[in-house]
């Protein structure tokens, strides 16, 4: 999928949840993948299909309900893929 086709956004998470989130993310298939940047840290990156990007906001804003997920800018040192 060309990088203008996906949506980049970066989660602060409470890291008991990540599983939980990510089971529940990826549970919308081909809509969103998401990663975590690095051991350790609790930011996660979701990429995002564009076509996707409102649903996925809608399930987002369900998942902030149940569970810590602060958007924030992506690190500095987060690692280039």
């Amino acid at each position: 999928m060309p990088a203008q086709e996906i949506v980049i956004r970066n989660f602060r998470v409470d890291p008991s949840e990540i599983v939980f989130i990510k089971a529940v993310l990826e549970s919308y298939e081909g809509m969103v993948v998401m990663r975590t940047l690095e051991v350790g840290k609790p930011v996660i990156e979701l990429l995002i299909a564009r076509d996707f990007a409102a649903t996925v906001d809608r399930v987002i804003c369900e998942l902030q309900g149940q569970a810590l997920m602060e958007e924030v800018e992506r690190p500095a040192d987060a690692p280039e893929w």
